[in-house]
C-alpha cells in the first residue's frame, strides 16, 4: 500500500531507496535551484475597471507557494508564501523556516521525515510597508517542526514530475498506509520536482 493508494492509485513508481546521502535519502535530494514544490500563485493578473486612482492598473489573481528543499548532512530549507488581495489591500507574507530532518521508520514500518525547525523569519508586506521578524523558539517548535509519512513516487498521468507526498502526522496521528481508509486524499500533500 502506498501514499497513493488514497489518491485513486494513481502510482506508477514509488521510490523506497535506501540510498543516503549522510542520512538523507539520495532521491529526495534536488539541485542548486530546485525545491519540491506545491504552488497556487496565479498566472492571471486582474485589470481594475471601476473609476478612479487604481483605474486600468494590474493585480496579481494571487494565491500560495510552498517549497521545500533537502540538504546532505540532515539539512532542510523550508518556504511559504502567500499573495493575497482583497478590499483594496495588498498583503504578501514569507515565512522561511531552516533546520534538520532525521528520515526513519516508526513502530508499522512506514516511513517517516521529522523536521526541526532551527531558525526562521517572518516577513510581511501590506500596501507596500514591510516588516520583519525572527521566528521565536517556541513557534519554531510548535508550528514548524513537525512529524510527516513520505513517499517518492510518479503519477501515470504526469510523466513530466516526480512527486513527494507528505501526510502530517501532528494532524493525523492515526495515518497508516497499510490500513486503506486512514488517509484521506486531502492529507496528502503532493510536493513536485520536474522528472530527472
Amino acid at each position: 500500500m502506498t501514499l497513493l493508494f488514497s489518491l485513486q492509485s494513481f502510482a506508477q513508481q514509488n521510490d523506497k531507496s535506501a540510498s543516503t546521502v549522510n542520512g538523507t535519502p539520495e532521491s529526495l535530494l534536488t539541485e542548486n535551484d530546485t525545491y519540491w514544490t506545491i504552488s497556487t500563485v496565479s498566472t492571471m493578473s486582474y485589470v481594475n475597471t471601476t473609476p478612479g486612482a487604481y483605474y486600468n492598473t494590474y493585480k496579481s489573481g494571487g494565491g500560495m507557494l510552498v517549497k521545500f528543499k533537502f540538504l546532505p548532512g540532515n539539512r532542510y530549507e523550508f518556504m511559504l508564501y502567500v499573495q493575497v488581495n482583497t478590499y483594496g489591500i495588498d498583503t504578501e507574507t514569507w515565512t522561511s523556516v531552516e533546520g534538520t530532518t532525521e528520515f526513519t521508520k516508526d513502530e508499522k514500518g512506514q516511513q517517516v521525515l521529522i523536521t526541526r525547525a532551527q531558525k526562521g523569519t517572518y516577513r510581511i508586506t501590506k500596501n507596500g510597508s514591510t516588516t520583519s521578524r525572527p521566528i521565536a523558539a517556541n513557534e519554531l517548535e510548535g508550528q514548524h517542526s513537525c512529524r510527516y509519512l513520505w513517499e517518492r513516487t510518479t503519477l501515470k498521468d504526469d510523466p513530466k514530475n516526480t512527486y513527494l507526498l507528505l501526510v502530517d502526522l501532528e494532524q493525523h496521528p492515526n495515518a497508516d498506509v497499510n490500513t486503506p481508509g486512514t488517509i484521506q486524499p486531502d492529507w496528502v500533500s503532493k510536493f513536485h520536482i520536474p522528472a530527472r
